[in-house]
């Protein structure tokens, strides 16, 4: 007999952006790998009627679910509420649990816990405590809760003695932005597999900011993720050819993302984010749990740099779901 997946995805907005778009190519790729596995497929939008969604997926009865939902009505405040549906429902789903979400989902939250570990991220700080930035520093403004760099570009990016930028920012809502010392210097992408034997790190990815000019920030933000006509867009990239001179740091970060998986408890897959200043010290800037599985998305690039074919990490995401 055909088992069911359930093939589970955010309802999308009457007006969405390419990275609220992006889902739905996502959940493509996926049904067709899934086909491949002999699933037969559902695919189900949840939003917040939650109780209909229960109800519904308990109908479905299906053996397994892909778990592609992103966000509820497109707040970021809201990823882990599928995962505690899913949680609540005893079904066996793809990804990462219920805690690990809830903890990568804030940011902030997110911070504590990685110092709480000894694992090192740049310094912060809340916008009710803006007096402690320092002149000589220069800082980020981000979002607590959004991903895929929602709200994120070089205009968040700011001097500490910038008294009317500062003053600007205190009027902000402190539960959806905090601030970060930027670190100039390099940017690693790193991706993580759950396999049977332990956490799997991908080859490590590095961003490329070619002919940045001088004093434009080098950052990953919404433009060069998502507008394609952008110079942000075309002129930042991503190599694997990693100098050998930097074997050192290439193993310190896989000690890092071996950390964070097990302290965090991450399974299925996982992408973290550093930053690294002159010092050679990798800084954890961002977990992304269930990142995007695009074609065109970091996790999968490196999972094809690591040999593997698209449906054999659809495989492998079912298989470490179904584990007991």
């Amino acid at each position: 007999m055909t088992k069911t997946a359930l093939i589970l995805f955010n309802k999308i907005s009457a007006n969405p952006k390419d990275d609220e778009l992006d889902v739905l190519d996502q959940v493509k790729i996926v049904s067709e790998a899934l086909v491949k596995l002999k699933y037969r497929i559902v695919e189900y939008q949840v939003d917040l009627n939650l109780s209909k969604a229960i109800k519904d997926i308990q109908k479905i009865q299906p053996a397994f679910i892909f778990n592609l939902a992103e966000t509820l009505d497109n707040k970021g405040e809201f990823a882990y509420i599928p995962a505690a549906i899913l949680t609540h429902l005893n079904i066996p789903f793809s990804g990462n649990p219920l805690i690990p979400l809830f903890f990568a989902a804030n940011k902030v939250l997110a911070k504590e816990q990685l110092t709480n570990i000894g694992i090192k991220t740049p310094a912060w700080t809340t916008l009710d405590q803006l007096k402690k930035l320092k002149n000589d520093r220069k800082y980020i403004l981000k979002p607590i809760w959004e991903e895929g760099s929602l709200g994120l570009d070089e205009d968040s990016v700011f001097n500490g003695s910038d008294k009317n930028f500062i003053k600007k920012i205190a009027t902000k809502n402190k539960h959806y932005f905090f601030v970060e010392e930027f670190i100039e210097g390099r940017e690693f992408n790193v991706s993580i597999m759950g396999t049977k034997n332990g956490p799997m790190v991908l080859p490590i990815a590095e961003m490329i900011f070619l002919k940045y000019p001088e004093g434009k920030p080098r950052i990953m933000g919404y433009t060069a993720k998502w507008k394609e006509d952008s110079f942000e867009y075309s002129h930042t990239l991503r190599t694997f050819k990693i100098p050998a001179k930097d074997n050192d740091i290439k193993t310190e970060i896989e000690k890092i993302c071996k950390k964070c998986w097990n302290s965090f408890g991450f399974m299925g897959y996982v992408r973290i984010d550093f930053r690294m200043g002159a010092d050679r010290v990798p800084l954890v800037i961002d977990l992304n749990l269930n990142p995007c599985i695009s074609q065109s998305g970091g996790f999968i690039a490196a999972t094809e740099k690591a040999g593997y074919k698209f449906v054999d990490v659809i495989r492998q995401i079912v298989e470490e779901a179904m584990k007991p």
